[in-house]
């Protein structure tokens, strides 16, 4: 066997243990989503709804996101569970699609990295959003500013985009499915 037979043959192989090793991935990542068993259902559930629509649709979903804008700083505290709910369950139907959040209220201040320790479930949550679920987080940079803070004060699992209507109206361009979360006051 000359040298050049053999380097052929390694390459061979490791072109068969790439592709295995890519079909065991593609099939375990979707049980890390669906496994997660500490994902709590909220008892309201107002967006069920159009939740519902998304996963049981048939054809091409383009991408989801979710949009926040509340007047009163402790308002994830309501909307956080139900929304990491939501995501868990679009994530066992759709693995793929992308899913992203706009927040651009008051709610943005309880995400500073300063309101960590007063919001410890909000941000724990968060984390498993962006993490876990691989959705992208945003908030408003403009109001951000209104209120003096800058990319700086909110850790680094939050993306702060120029203007949240502006990001919105992005996602909308690219053909995703809008849910606006609420508080139920």
């Amino acid at each position: 066997m000359h040298f050049g037979e053999y380097g052929v043959l390694m390459q061979d192989n490791i072109m068969k243990r790439s592709f295995v090793l890519l079909f065991v991935f593609l099939n375990i990542l979707p049980g890390v989503y669906a496994s997660d068993t500490k994902i709590v259902k909220p008892s309201d559930l107002p967006e069920i709804e159009e939740v519902e629509k998304i996963i049981n649709n048939k054809g091409t979903i383009e991408g989801v996101v979710f949009t926040i804008y509340e007047s009163d700083e402790s308002s994830l505290e309501e909307i956080m569970p139900r929304l990491l709910y939501y995501v868990s369950i679009i994530r066992q139907k759709h693995k793929i699609i992308p899913i992203a959040v706009v927040s651009h209220g008051d709610e943005i201040l309880s995400l500073t990295t300063e309101n960590k320790e007063l919001y410890p479930i909000v941000h724990t949550d968060l984390i498993k959003l962006v993490k876990s679920y691989d959705v992208d987080f945003h908030i408003c940079g403009s109001f951000a500013r209104l209120n003096d803070l800058d990319s700086a004060d909110f850790p680094d699992y939050i993306d702060v985009v120029p203007f949240g209507p502006t990001q919105i109206s992005d996602y909308l361009a690219l053909d995703f499915h809008r849910i606006d979360l609420e508080t139920s006051d």
